[in-house]
């Protein structure tokens, strides 16, 4: 006996489908793109990333999340080439997407380039998104996060403080610890951090210890 051939959707049906306002339906659409269209897909999503339509467009940027490491070096490309806010932010939310998926994914230079540089974009939603993103991204983001808590945006340091109570790691609560001694911090910030402290150091406690 002969099996069914699989019949390949179409990729027309599968970016209507991407503005169904069903997430199910949506998620069906991008995860079928990955699987039989994910060149064309891709090309047309990055496309997508500056649209007015919020809905098309958070569907697109959840639909890069999907790709993984294929979608790393084309959104560092779209974002240093565009000079436009909107699709900026949509490259940088669709990276936190990606670490979410993927959780212990290595972040190419080139990508973790993209976010450090949009720390600093004229932008503020493309910033906040930029600290976001680098706490889903985890350890490997850890250093640049300890820059941004000392820098001198206190809205960035709060989010990177909140990043950073997520990231098990020594040196964060060293960092963490350096901040609130520091007389000259914020006093926004010296709240947070007193409150990451105790989530930091609550994860350690609930770690199992090794034997002696």
């Amino acid at each position: 006996m002969h099996e069914n051939p699989i019949e390949v959707p179409e990729i027309e049906q599968l970016f209507a489908d991407l503005s169904h306002p069903n997430p199910y339906i949506q998620t069906q659409a991008f995860t079928a793109m990955v699987q039989y269209w994910p060149e064309e897909s891709m090309s047309r999503l990055l496309g997508l990333l500056d649209q007015q339509d919020v809905a098309l467009r958070r569907a697109s940027v959840r639909a890069l999340g999907v790709f993984g490491e294929a979608a790393l070096l084309p959104l560092a490309s779209l974002y240093s080439s565009s000079d436009d806010g909107t699709t900026r932010a949509s490259c940088i939310k669709a990276y936190a997407q990606v670490a979410s998926n993927y959780p212990g994914l290595p972040f190419p230079d080139e990508s973790m380039q993209a976010l450090q540089v949009a720390l600093a974009d004229e932008s503020p939603v493309v910033a906040v998104a930029a600290v976001m993103a680098l706490g889903q991204v985890g350890e490997q983001a850890t250093s640049i996060l300890l820059q941004v808590i000392e820098g001198s945006n206190p809205a960035l340091a709060v989010a990177a403080v909140n990043a950073l109570a997520q990231i098990s790691h020594p040196s964060v609560e060293h960092g963490l610890q350096a901040l609130l001694d520091n007389e000259d911090t914020d006093s926004y910030v010296r709240e947070t951090v007193i409150s990451a402290l105790l989530r930091v150091q609550d994860i350690k406690a609930r770690q199992p210890q090794p034997y002696s």
